[in-house]
C-alpha cells in the first residue's frame, strides 16, 4: 500500500524545478536546432578543411554558413531586448470577465518591430492555459483576440512571446507576467423547456394561513359587500340560503430543489448547463446550490455561478463536496436533488451512488455532451495516422456511465450543448459503437 501511495504521488518539487530550469534554458537559448546544425557544420568545415588546405570554396561555404546564422542571431537578440523593455510599460489590457468559447478583443497591443529586418514577433498565453489567441495586424502593433476554453478565476496572466528570424535559424522565447484579476465564466448553455426537473411545475397546495390565491372552489355564507357575481343561485334555489364562492387558501408553488455541480474532466459543457439552470430559474425560486470545492451552499444565483467558476480548481476532487452538502440540507428537501455532472466517467460516479442510497428519492443527474452527434466514418489508414481531434467530447464514455446510474435508479438527462436537445435512449445506444 505504501508503494502504491508513492507511485500516485506527483513529481517532487526538486524535479519540477529542474524541468522548469531546463525549459527556461531551452527557450532562452537563441539558436534553433537548424541554426545549431548549420553553425556547427560551418565551423567544422572551416577548422577541419578550409583553414589547413586553403580551399577557397570550402572556406567560402563555411563562412557563408556561419554568417547566415550570425545574420539571423544578431537581429533576434536586438529585437528581443527591445520587446522585453517595451512590454514593461504595457498594461495587461484585459476586461474583468471573459466567457468560454466567446472571442473577445483585448486592449493589449504588442509591437511588431517592423523596423528590425527579417524578424517576426508572435505571442500566445502561457497562463492560464486553454486560451486561444488570434493576432491581427493593427499598424505597427498586433491586436489581440482571445478565446478561452476553460472557466476559472485567476490572479495573474502570463503571455509567451516568440522572436524569431524568417529563416528559422534563431529564436528566443520568454514569458511576461501581469498581476491582475481575471474571471472566465462558462457560456450559458441551451436546453429544451421540457427538461424542467420533476416537481418544478407542481400545483400549489392548500394551506390555512395562506393568502386567497387559488381557484374559486370553496363556499361560505353570503356577507354584506360580497360580489353578486360570486353568489351560487342554484344553491339558493334549493336551500333558500345565499352562498358565495371563495378562493381556496393556497400558496404559490415553491419547489425546494437542491443542486450540485460536479467538477471533473471535460466538465465545461456541464458548467454551461448549470449556469443556464441557475440564471433561467429552472431550479425554482427556493433552491439550494453548491459546486465542487465550495465551503457552503447558497441560494443566490450570482454566488452559485461564481461557485461553478471556481470549481475548475477542484477537478481532481471527485465530488468530495457532495457529502457535506447533503448533511447541511434538510432531509425533506433531498427528494429534489439535481446533479450537474460531466459526461465522462470518474470517481464522482461511485460517490454519487454511495450517497444515493441515503437519499429519500434517487437524484436527477444532468449530463451535457459537446461536439458532433454523428459518427464520422473514416478510412483505416486515416484512423491509423490521425488521431481524433482533442476538442471532441469523448461521448463513447456516456453509455457506460448511463448504465451504472440507471441501474441504481437515478433519473438521467443527457443534453447536447450546441442544440439544447435531450438525447433519448436510442441516441445513447447509438454511441456504444463509437470509439
Amino acid at each position: 500500500m505504501a508503494a502504491s501511495r508513492t507511485q500516485n504521488r506527483g513529481p517532487s518539487p526538486t524535479w519540477k524545478r529542474v524541468r522548469h530550469g531546463l525549459a527556461l534554458a531551452r527557450d532562452l537559448f537563441p539558436l534553433t536546432p537548424a541554426g545549431v546544425v548549420l553553425a556547427a557544420f560551418g565551423a567544422w568545415v572551416y577548422f577541419a578543411f578550409a583553414e589547413d588546405q586553403a580551399d577557397f570554396i570550402l572556406l567560402g561555404f563555411a563562412l557563408t554558413a556561419m554568417g547566415l546564422v550570425a545574420l539571423a542571431l544578431v537581429p533576434v537578440l536586438i529585437a528581443s531586448g527591445i520587446l522585453f523593455w517595451r512590454l514593461g510599460k504595457r498594461s495587461v489590457g484585459l476586461p474583468e470577465s471573459l466567457t468560454v468559447g466567446v472571442e473577445s478583443e483585448t486592449t493589449f497591443r504588442a509591437p511588431r518591430l517592423r523596423f528590425v529586418a527579417i524578424v517576426e514577433v508572435e505571442h500566445a498565453w502561457a497562463e492560464p492555459a486553454g486560451v486561444q489567441v488570434r493576432l491581427v495586424k493593427d499598424g505597427p502593433h498586433w491586436a489581440e483576440y482571445v478565446t478561452p476554453h476553460e472557466r476559472g478565476r485567476f490572479t495573474s496572466v502570463a503571455r509567451r512571446f516568440t522572436v524569431q528570424d524568417v529563416f528559422g535559424f534563431a529564436r528566443i522565447r520568454f514569458d511576461r507576467r501581469w498581476q491582475t484579476t481575471l474571471r472566465i465564466q462558462p457560456v450559458p448553455g441551451r436546453a429544451e423547456l421540457t427538461l424542467a426537473i420533476r416537481r418544478a411545475t407542481d400545483d400549489g397546495y392548500s394551506h390555512p394561513s395562506g393568502q386567497p390565491l387559488g381557484e374559486l372552489v370553496e363556499m361560505r355564507r353570503y356577507a354584506a359587500g360580497d360580489p353578486v357575481r360570486h353568489i351560487l343561485w342554484k344553491v339558493f334555489a334549493r336551500s333558500r340560503k345565499l352562498m358565495v364562492r371563495e378562493p381556496e387558501r393556497a400558496i404559490a408553488p415553491k419547489p425546494a430543489m437542491v443542486g450540485f455541480f460536479v467538477a471533473g474532466r471535460d466538465d465545461e459543457p456541464s458548467a454551461s448547463t448549470a449556469r443556464l439552470f441557475l440564471e433561467e430559474g429552472l431550479l425554482g425560486a427556493d433552491f439550494v446550490f453548491a459546486a465542487e470545492g465550495s465551503h457552503r451552499p447558497t441560494s443566490n444565483v450570482t454566488e452559485a455561478v461564481e461557485q461553478v467558476i471556481e470549481s475548475a480548481a477542484y477537478r481532481e476532487s471527485g465530488a468530495e463536496s457532495l457529502g457535506p452538502l447533503l448533511k447541511s440540507v434538510d432531509r425533506g428537501r433531498l427528494d429534489n436533488l439535481v446533479v450537474f455532472a460531466p459526461a465522462t466517467d470518474g470517481a464522482w460516479v461511485d460517490k454519487l451512488l454511495a450517497a444515493t442510497r441515503r437519499l429519500p428519492m434517487p437524484p436527477t443527474v444532468v449530463m451535457t455532451v459537446d461536439g458532433s452527434l454523428e459518427r464520422r466514418h473514416t478510412k483505416t489508414l486515416s484512423r491509423f495516422f490521425f488521431r481524433r481531434p482533442r476538442d471532441e467530447s469523448p461521448i463513447s464514455e456516456v453509455p457506460a456511465v448511463y448504465d451504472r446510474l440507471r441501474q441504481a435508479g437515478v433519473e438521467l438527462r443527457v443534453i447536447h450543448k450546441q442544440t439544447g436537445a435531450a438525447i433519448d435512449q436510442n441516441g445513447i445506444e447509438a454511441w456504444r459503437s463509437l470509439g
